[in-house]
């Protein structure tokens, strides 16, 4: 008898440690309490329907298995968040988010961030480059958690910490130091869905990748001679305090906002003089790494030695910025054979930043 109610006393208690469930169309939510599992699973449906409207312009069709997402919430634990899948001949399986942090911060953050990379993950059918991926993820965050990448990105920028766009957009995996990846990520895409908006954006990361020529897709998609010309007008605008440009589209949709982000916020911050030895002036005046750190300066009339005009039919080569022929392009000349797919696994992780300095090669990011 005692060794019956000992038994039963176990798998009432394994069960009071599973937490609470709740099943929508795309997602098997798993939380500590069936109130915070049924606000979640819910919004994580209404975050998947609007902002793949946003982004793609349309819905996506329901998965064919739900995601299973796991919460872990208090008011004292980090926000953070990991999605994991793979992809099987262009189709994502075996998702799997884990999220944690407060209520608050998992609903206006860490859900939309880890529901876009999804949503990106069943459009393109493949991993983004990691720049875009990341950086237009962190777009639908809360503002505070932007601000924290604003002042990030111009920390980086102003300690010899920048990518250079030439490496930025080559990168295949994620650079040891990937901390200023997310800041320059997020300010990019940002520049680039205030000039034209979000489904422009998708049309060019997609092309990007489809010609696997960067280059050509950005003289196509935003009028820019080559990756040299983005940076220079995207380190212009953001020596300028990241200032709202063509007013085509909000800054953010769904996510409540205390206030958008200003130029006050970064302002000051631009104007921190970084150690001589390590930055020269561009024509702007803004200070980024000088060329030993993988950064340029390129007059805007004229041409390095270094940027070649690269072919319409592969990728840049040389290592260095190209400029695209004057010819039209041509969507068929530059598609390439598909190559064999074989599973491997793909985990996107985000964690809430900190208030203060990070210092180089911070762990704060996993992969």
């Amino acid at each position: 008898m005692e060794a019956r109610f000992s038994s039963a006393a176990l798998i009432v208690a394994a069960v009071l440690t599973m937490g609470a469930g709740y099943r929508t169309q795309n997602f098997v939510i798993d939380a500590s309490t069936p109130t915070l599992a049924k606000q979640v699973g819910d919004a994580a449906e209404s975050y998947r329907r609007d902002l793949a409207i946003e982004w793609l312009g349309r819905e996506l069709p329901p998965w064919q298995s739900p995601i299973p997402v796991t919460v872990q919430s208090g008011p004292h634990l980090g926000a953070g968040g990991a999605t994991s899948f793979m992809f099987d001949r262009g189709v994502p399986f075996g998702w799997r988010m884990t999220i944690q942090g407060s209520e608050e911060r998992i609903l206006d953050s860490v859900l939309p961030h880890e529901v876009t990379h999804t949503i990106f993950a069943t459009h393109f059918g493949r991993p983004l480059p990691r720049w875009a991926d990341e950086g237009a993820c962190t777009t639908v965050e809360h503002s505070s958690e932007k601000l924290k990448q604003q002042r990030l990105l111009i920390e980086f920028l102003t300690t010899g910490r920048g990518i250079a766009f030439n490496r930025m957009f080559a990168m295949k995996e994620y650079p040891s130091d990937i901390l200023p990846l997310y800041s320059q990520g997020y300010s990019l895409a940002r520049f680039l869905i205030q000039q034209k908006g979000k489904q422009q954006f998708i049309h060019y990361v997609g092309d990007g990748m489809k010609w696997n020529n960067w280059t050509a897709a950005t003289q196509q998609h935003y009028g820019y001679e080559n990756l040299s010309e983005l940076q220079l007008s995207w380190l212009d605008w953001v020596r300028q305090g990241s200032p709202r440009q063509s007013p085509s589209e909000p800054e953010t949709y769904l996510v409540q906002q205390d206030q958008p982000p200003t130029q006050t916020a970064t302002t000051g911050l631009i104007a921190v003089s970084p150690p001589k030895s390590r930055v020269t002036a561009t024509p702007a005046g803004f200070m980024a790494a000088a060329p030993s750190d993988g950064w340029y300066a390129r007059r805007r009339d004229g041409r390095t030695p270094s940027e070649t005009p690269a072919p319409l039919t592969g990728p840049d080569t040389s290592g260095h910025v190209s400029n695209p022929p004057l010819a039209p392009i041509r969507r068929d000349s530059v598609a390439r054979a598909p190559q064999p797919e074989h599973p491997r696994p793909i985990v996107l992780q985000w964690t809430s930043l900190p208030d203060g300095p990070v210092p180089a090669n911070s762990a704060i990011y996993r992969r």
